[in-house]
């Protein structure tokens, strides 16, 4: 089996960490005035019927900026401080009216994380902004066939001029469009490349992310209808976690490479009944997609799919409906902490989220709300298994998930017309 052959090459899972009291204030803790602080670029639309919110949260109790960049440099910026909650929000109209854009958060310290909500009255995306550069990252799950509109975000919030490649696999094979070599992304500028146009009529891509020079974050969009989904693109990896809920029992798990052998990948189950290892076994062509349906593997209630492959590949969660679409990546570790920045911050504050304990041991979690006045829950996870929780009553600005055990944790929005998935952000150890 595959995972005979390579566990000396996959990672172990994270140990876990000590954790706060639900109960107790963030530490106060001052921005350094010699280290820069923290920062996470942050996807944003601001116009053509959405507005964002960008979403914060902390286990410190302090001062951060957000500012949204275009055209070479600033064009507004908020200060705000995550307070006793570790918490903040901040709209996106009260600091400029971009358009599709990219913003930059400076967070109050290491344990933070933000993440754009993008809301309308027909649509909702969420996707946690991307604290790290990464010269090759992998990007999967839209199309471009009828009316489906897909976008590649390149996002660049640094002082130098960037440059660009996108290897673009489909089904006619790879993709040789001049315009997809070479990308100038601009100094504290971000720019779209519309497959929709590029590459009109595939049904499915599969697409690296080389950054020849300078540094970049991407993000995908993409919308069905008048919907739209919002995710980052992700380093490539051997082992990856996917949290499923229940509304996704019929949603697809995408898996994509950017090796150009073909890659043999096995997958694990959690169910109601505990893990069932090599579940399914299966092959990403070289430098292409393998879709999964999860709907033919007859789970009806929340999940969770361990993907462990032969050579690094990307795993997402796409689900597309007629009502919309929702897609994010997996998780490629389990931790003891999770955050779940702008969760909880559409109105009337519907939606779950969704935790597997990939752990031994059953798992006493904590799942807290952050808003003004903080409100926790908490539960018992079974070991092996996956629990799914409505969000607390209240808006919140973010949600997080504490144990000692080994959790991966999933937010899940829901509104009227659109569901909006978003795989959480784990805090390491302190």
């Amino acid at each position: 089996m595959i995972r005979a052959l390579f566990a000396l090459t996959v990672a172990a899972l994270a140990a876990a960490v000590l954790i706060l009291p639900g109960s107790e204030p963030p530490e106060t803790e001052p921005v350094s005035a010699i280290d820069p602080p923290p920062v996470a670029v942050c996807p944003v639309e601001e116009g053509s019927g959405r507005s964002t919110t960008v979403g914060l949260a902390s286990s410190v109790n302090g001062e951060g900026r957000f500012t949204a960049f275009a055209g070479g440099g600033p064009v507004g910026s908020a200060q705000f401080s995550t307070g006793a909650s570790g918490s903040a929000a901040v709209a996106l109209a009260d600091v400029a009216a971009l358009g599709t854009a990219a913003g930059l958060a400076e967070l109050p310290g290491p344990q933070s994380a933000a993440g754009s909500l993008l809301l309308g009255a027909e649509s909702v995306a969420l996707e946690s902004c991307v604290a790290t550069p990464v010269q090759q990252t992998l990007l999967a799950g839209g199309s471009t066939v009828s009316d489906e509109q897909y976008q590649v975000h390149l996002m660049n919030p640094y002082a130098g001029e960037a440059l660009v490649d996108l290897v673009v696999q489909s089904e006619s094979g790879l993709e040789t469009a001049p315009t997809l070599r070479g990308i100038s992304v601009p100094s504290r500028s971000s720019v779209l490349v519309d497959l929709s146009e590029v590459l009109p009529g595939r049904e499915t891509l599969s697409i690296t992310v080389e950054v020849v020079s300078g540094s970049v974050m991407a993000a995908g969009r993409y919308g069905v209808g008048v919907d739209v989904a919002l995710w980052h693109s992700v380093a490539p990896a051997l082992d990856w976690y996917v949290p499923v809920p229940a509304s996704g029992a019929a949603a697809d798990l995408v898996i994509s490479t950017g090796v150009s052998a073909d890659v043999e990948y096995q997958l694990d189950v959690y169910g109601p009944e505990g893990v069932v290892e090599a579940f399914q076994e299966g092959v990403v062509p070289g430098r292409g997609v393998s879709v999964v349906s999860l709907g033919e593997l007859g789970f009806e209630v929340a999940s969770a799919m361990r993907v462990v492959s032969t050579q690094p590949v990307a795993v997402f969660l796409r689900t597309r409906t007629e009502a919309g679409v929702a897609i994010t990546s997996g998780a490629t570790a389990p931790a003891s902490r999770w955050l779940l920045p702008a969760a909880g911050l559409t109105p009337g504050n519907t939606g779950s989220t969704v935790i597997l304990n990939a752990g031994l041991e059953d798992a006493t979690v904590v799942v807290t709300a952050h808003r003004e006045q903080s409100a926790a829950e908490q539960y018992v996870v079974a070991a092996g298994t996956v629990l799914e929780v409505d969000l607390i009553e209240g808006n919140a600005n973010a949600y997080s998930v504490k144990s000692e055990a080994s959790l991966v944790a999933l937010s899940v929005t829901t509104t009227p017309t659109g569901t909006a998935y978003s795989i959480g952000v784990p805090i390491p150890d302190e």
